[in-house]
């Protein structure tokens, strides 16, 4: 079994490891098998996690619940990629009958230990009159976690939301994307941004990595053109039912885009305004979805700052693949032979 080489030269990828603060590095480090950290951007209804393996006869399972950080990165130059909480351990036996534990976790935890179980629970409420900024705060301080809502989210006016037999998290998904916007929980935040967003949530600019052909190990580009595009003419038309109002309270119809097929989105909106707000994040979102490119790097230190909804240009790749990108997944793997990043792009 191939352990894995990492140090403290400046050439050595590296990491650390603390359970409740109690760095356990050193230990893991002699018998490190694998360390993979997967970061999902915020439309991912998928959360965060790291997830180790190591040969050791004296390693203690660590209990559910358990908050375990990680930082990763070559030498002594780490970068700190949050806190995550233990949501599945396992041990036994590997080749030549030694003992192999293995340890998930995540930063968005369904246990019912120190995790986030309650975000599933359904409830009957409605809300009236509130700013989406003020809706998160309530939603988030019920679960012990921190709202963190972008600056152009936070006064936008909501008159009136239901939630009837439906989660905390499905609500919040549901509303982000009739603003155009994506939430996420990770790292006892849950975050509102735009789904466009060029900025992080206290406003600074996203740094935008490039990235050429010479730093891929192999990349691939798709593009799924018979996918529907309610943005452009002809390519699909979405239908989205409003309150009028103005006139006696009836039932009307947004229409956005042409031709085929014919998308009904199912929830009345209060309206016209919440309507146009339901066409525009989800015409948005379907375009991104058009287009990726999925590449496989091989570790560098300036590499390892990227994160999910990070800004990426592609150059040298070709005429239709080099442009602008969003980062929607990235995976960092420790293995015997060296640090690889894999990127997926939208």
């Amino acid at each position: 079994m191939a352990y894995i080489d990492s140090g403290n030269m400046p050439w050595q990828p590296n990491f650390s490891l603390s359970v409740e603060g109690e760095d356990i590095t050193d230990i893991v480090r002699e018998n490190l098998v694998n360390l993979t950290l997967k970061d999902h951007g915020a439309g991912s209804k998928k959360s965060d996690e790291i997830t180790f393996s190591v040969v050791s006869a004296t390693l203690k399972l660590p209990a559910k619940g358990v908050k375990i950080s990680v930082a990763l990165g070559f030498g002594g130059e780490l970068v700190n990629k949050g806190t995550f909480v233990v949501d599945a351990r396992s041990s036994g036996q590997a080749s030549g009958g030694q003992r192999i534990v293995e340890i998930t976790a995540r930063a968005f935890s369904k246990t019912n230990e120190r995790g986030h179980s309650t975000l599933q629970s359904q409830k009957t409420r409605s809300f009236s009159d509130i700013t989406l900024g003020d809706f998160m705060l309530t939603l988030a301080s019920e679960h012990g976690l921190t709202a963190r809502v972008d600056s152009r989210l936070v006064n936008v006016p909501v008159e009136h939301i239901d939630q009837l037999g439906e989660s905390d998290m499905n609500l919040v998904t549901r509303i982000a994307g009739e603003c155009g916007a994506v939430s996420k929980i990770t790292h006892d935040y849950w975050v509102l941004s735009p789904r466009d967003s060029d900025t992080t949530i206290s406003g600074k600019p996203l740094p935008v990595r490039t990235l050429t052909p010479d730093m891929c190990e192999q990349w691939r580009y798709h593009d799924n053109s018979d996918h529907p595009d309610v943005s452009a003419k002809g390519s699909g038309t979405m239908i989205i039912p409003y309150i009028d109002s103005a006139d006696g309270g009836k039932q009307k119809m947004l229409t956005v885009g042409s031709g085929e097929p014919v998308f009904h989105y199912p929830t009345p909106q209060p309206s016209l305004k919440d309507a146009q707000y339901v066409a525009g994040g989800s015409t948005k979102h379907v375009e991104k979805k058009l287009r990726g490119m999925s590449l496989t790097l091989t570790g560098t230190p300036a590499l390892m700052g990227m994160t999910a909804e990070g800004k990426i240009t592609t150059e040298g790749f070709g005429r239709v693949e080099d442009r602008d990108w969003k980062i929607s997944r990235v995976e960092f793997r420790l293995q015997s032979k060296g640090l690889i990043i894999s990127v997926e792009l939208e």
